[in-house]
Parts: structure tokens; C-alpha cells; sequence
């Protein structure tokens, strides 16, 4: 019962706009007291536990790293590279849109750094040449979830320290998964954009293909760094983002040169307040992860899904189902801290390994990036073009549903996520 009551305090302090540390800290905090049984001394504990991680110093430093690409000038060279390999074809700046957004996940880590980068210069453009703006905005939105698939994934390191799994398998997972979810979302322009006549950008030139990536060459480097430095066991997650910092900060500064050391300390203090929203969001949901677990509520859902049905398909469904509203509701980070061990131990006893299992959460997560109420991505995009939510919903469905595709074949081929761990890494 305290744990019913603590989950619709927290939705109902969503509704009225609380930032989500608030609304899981707040409700937590009131079930304690409820409870009777505990000092409020002993969340204060559980804070400081939760972020007592030397694996979570690599979130500052990747959200560090996505503005220091960010401001340093490489978006700009993405774009011209997006534009020479996919600007051809019709409705050409929706693909770069969607292209832009695959090469960007592969630095940032995060859906809405690519979302306010990749959006800040792509919305306006395609309003000029007259695409609606309500595709604009479902295009957007969509191809900036790509940003936490594509390592390094942020919401992957969360998973990774809630479920005790290995970052680098994690991002090795995700490429797959995160490069079919770009085609996906390809699929649907190529559909869209022949429908509407939509224009094509430039014609095909393989000179400028070549200089676009030899341009591009030094800033595409980072993953090889990240992922071959952690691969190959020279350094941890927390290394290579360290070291990812430091590349991005002399890339900006000695190669693109628009990286300037004024511009710093605005970053350094930009970082601390995301981070602090961050780390807030993990110490709050650890929080009620902590008393859904006295309340055993893990093993109440456990029994309940599996008594809905013995068959493995469905309870995958029903896992998905839920995380999508999950999503829809809450951000990433609270929900991996809470459900991870919630939904775990069920997908473990369906033979579901760990690594799948993390890339088939942070896909549902990030449906819920772009889906309302609280979808992320969909707000800031809708802010640049200045339309409505409820006008884009219309376009907006194909590309979920793109994406709902996407995830069920992930949910069940496991060799699309777990290709490229066994193949680099074992078993």
C-alpha cells in the first residue's frame, strides 16, 4: 500500500510541473514517514551511496565531452558530411537530419545535446525550404533518440552500474540496435518525403564525400579512442571518458579553432548544473528503488507478469509495454535506477541476458524522450520551430512505430545485440 502511494504522489506531483528529483524525493520522503519505521537520516545515506561510484564520474565527463565537440565546430562538419553522403536524394535534409544525428550519437551520448545542436541549425533550414514543420519536429525529435543508442550512451552507464554489467559490452550492443533505428527512421522520410515532393539538396559528388570525411575523420576518431581503448582493456569507461575530454577539448581548440578558452568556464558551469540534475534524478530514484525493495514490490510484479502468462513472447511484450509508459512519464535516468531492478530478475528468469536486456530499456526509454507528455526531445524541438505538441502528433506516430519495430526485433533476436560484445569481448 505505501508503495501504491508513494508511485501516485509522484505522478501527481508531475503533473503539476515538480522536476522529477522532486517529484521521487518528495514522494519517497512522504512514504517513509508514512511507513513509521525509518529516520528520513537514512535517505541521506542512501544518497550518497547511490553516487558513491567511481563508473557514474564518466557522466560528467561524456556530457563534457558533447559540448566541447558541440562548441568546438564539429556540428557544422557533420552536417557538411551528412549532406555529401545522403543529400542527393529527395527531401534531402531529412536524411542529413537523421544522418547528422547517427554520427552525433557516437560523441555526445545524449539525445537532447543532439537534439539542441542538430536541431538549432537543421529545424530553421528545413522551415525555409518549406518543409512542414510539424514533420520537421517529428524528425527531429525521433533522430535525436539515436544519441543514448549509438555508444557512448549516458543512460547505458546507468544501467551498467544498476544492473553490475560491463559498459563496454553495453556500448558495443548498442551499435547495432542504434544503426537499424536510423534506417528505420529512413525508411519512413523516404516514404514521406516522395509523398510531399519534397526537394532534393545537392547531386551526387564524390570528391566533396571524400573531403567531407577526411574533415570529419578527427571528431569521428573519438569512438575508435572510447571504444578500442575500452575493448582492448588499456582503459576503464571512466578512463575513456577522461580521455575523450581531453582529445575533444585540443580538437576544438587546435583543429576546428572555434573552441576558444573564454568559453570554458560557461561550459565547466553548463556541465555542473546538468551533472547536479543528474546526479539528483539517480540519489532521488535510489531512493524509492530502496523502499520499493522493503515493500517488496520487485517480487509482486514478478509474480504478477508472470502469472498473466507462460509464455515468453508475451511477458517481452508486456516488459515493453510498460517501459514505454514508464518512459513516457519519467526520465531515463530515475527510471533505470527503479526498474532495473524491478524488471531484471523477470528477464533473467526468461533466459533474457543482461546486456540485451539493457539495450531493450534504453530503446523503450528513449521512445519516451519523444512521446508526451514529458517527452524531452519533443519539447526543445517544438520550441526551435515554434509549433504545438498536439500539431506534430500525426507525424510523429509513423516514426514511433518505426521504432516500436525496431525494438521488438531487438526484444527477440538476441544476436542483433549481442553480435559485436561476443565477437570483441566473449561471452
Amino acid at each position: 500500500m505505501i508503495a501504491i502511494f508513494v508511485l501516485i504522489l509522484a505522478l501527481g506531483l508531475m503533473t503539476i510541473n515538480l522536476p522529477i528529483a522532486f517529484c521521487t524525493g518528495l514522494a519517497t520522503a512522504a512514504g517513509i514517514l508514512v511507513m513509521g519505521k525509518f529516520s528520513l537520516e537514512i535517505l541521506a545515506q542512501k544518497m550518497v551511496t547511490a553516487l558513491d561510484s567511481f563508473t557514474f564520474i564518466a557522466i560528467p565527463l561524456f556530457i563534457l565531452t558533447g559540448r566541447l565537440m558541440a562548441l568546438g565546430g564539429i556540428t557544422k562538419d557533420l552536417i557538411r558530411l551528412s549532406t555529401a553522403l545522403v543529400g542527393f536524394l529527395r527531401g534531402g535534409l531529412a536524411y542529413i537530419n537523421i544522418v547528422a544525428s547517427m554520427f552525433f550519437a557516437g560523441i555526445t551520448g545524449s539525445a537532447s545535446s543532439d537534439t539542441a545542436s542538430i536541431g538549432a541549425i537543421l529545424i530553421p533550414a528545413m522551415i525555409e525550404k518549406k518543409y512542414s514543420k510539424e514533420f520537421t519536429v517529428a524528425v527531429t525529435a525521433t533522430s535525436s533518440t539515436i544519441g543514448i543508442v549509438i555508444p557512448p550512451s549516458i543512460p547505458m552507464v546507468i544501467y551498467g552500474v544498476a544492473a553490475a554489467e560491463s559498459i563496454g559490452k553495453l556500448f558495443l550492443a548498442g551499435f547495432i540496435p542504434g544503426v537499424m533505428i536510423g534506417f528505420a527512421l529512413m525508411f519512413v522520410t523516404w516514404i514521406y518525403t516522395r509523398r510531399h515532393n519534397y526537394p532534393v539538396e545537392t547531386t551526387f559528388n564524390l570528391k566533396e564525400i571524400l573531403i567531407s570525411i577526411l574533415r570529419s575523420l578527427p571528431a569521428l576518431m573519438t569512438v575508435v579512442i572510447l571504444l578500442g581503448g575500452i575493448i582492448s582493456g588499456v582503459f576503464t569507461p571512466t578512463e575513456a571518458a577522461g580521455i575523450a575530454v581531453l582529445y575533444s577539448f585540443l580538437l576544438g581548440l587546435f583543429y576546428y579553432r572555434e573552441l576558444k578558452l573564454k568559453d570554458i568556464p560557461g561550459i565547466l558551469l553548463e556541465v555542473g548544473i546538468t551533472t547536479g540534475i543528474v546526479a539528483l534524478m539517480i540519489a532521488t530514484a535510489t531512493w524509492m528503488g530502496y523502499l520499493f525493495a522493503i515493500e517488496r514490490v520487485p517480487h509482486t510484479i514478478s509474480q504478477f507478469i508472470i502469472s498473466l502468462s507462460s509464455s515468453k513472447i508475451l511477458i517481452i511484450l508486456l516488459i515493453n509495454v510498460l517501459l514505454i509508459f514508464v518512459g513516457m512519464w519519467m526520465d531515463l535516468a530515475p527510471a533505470m535506477i527503479i526498474f532495473t531492478p524491478i524488471l531484471l530478475p523477470i528477464a533473467q528468469a526468461l533466459g533474457i541476458n543482461t546486456v540485451q536486456f539493457g539495450i531493450i530499456m534504453v530503446i523503450n526509454l528513449g521512445i519516451g524522450l519523444f512521446t508526451p507528455p514529458v517527452g524531452v526531445c519533443l519539447f526543445m524541438a517544438c520550441a526551435i520551430a515554434k509549433t504545438s505538441i498536439t500539431s506534430v502528433i500525426k507525424d510523429l506516430f509513423p516514426f514511433f512505430l518505426s521504432m516500436v519495430i525496431v525494438l521488438l526485433l531487438v526484444s527477440y533476436i538476441p544476436s542483433i545485440s549481442l553480435f559485436l560484445p561476443s565477437l570483441f569481448m566473449g561471452k
